[in-house]
């Protein structure tokens, strides 16, 4: 008897250790909003998994502008390496814990360097890779 509840104690915890759902569990709409993650769906932890399907929902009401701008970044996040994925989270939290201030400051670079022609951007881009760094210019601009 000792043997059987053991038994069943280790099957339902593994269980409940398995993520839910799989990818093919998932209905249409889901699959077709993370189709970006498809490749890495399986492995992702729960808390992932459900703070990407609690996106979903979101994504229901968002206006198609705003989802195609969406799917976009869901691509370049998926495209991410590990590291590269670190390296945004750690920046996220560092830009978090700023003063109102400098995150302003910091919004307003983004939006100009936004607003340049695409030209101007990859000479940019070719600049810093050319420093041999993701950091950007010592002016503080975003140099991307």
């Amino acid at each position: 008897m000792a043997r059987f509840a053991l038994t069943l104690a280790a099957t339902l915890w593994l269980g409940a250790a398995a993520a839910e759902p799989t990818w093919s569990e998932l209905d249409a709409e889901q699959r077709t909003v993370l189709a970006p993650f498809a490749g890495e769906w399986e492995r992702m932890e729960d808390p992932q998994r459900r703070r990407w399907l609690g996106f979903v929902e979101r994504y229901r009401d968002m206006s198609p502008a705003r989802q195609r701008q969406l799917q976009e970044k869901m691509r370049t996040w998926a495209a991410l390496t590990p590291e590269q994925r670190l390296a945004a989270r750690r920046k996220y939290q560092e830009i978090t814990q700023m003063a109102p201030e400098e995150r302003d400051a910091i919004r307003k670079k983004w939006q100009e360097y936004d607003a340049l022609p695409e030209e101007e951007k990859r000479r940019l881009r070719a600049e810093r890779r050319a420093r041999g760094t993701s950091e950007p210019p010592a002016d503080g601009g975003p140099g991307r």
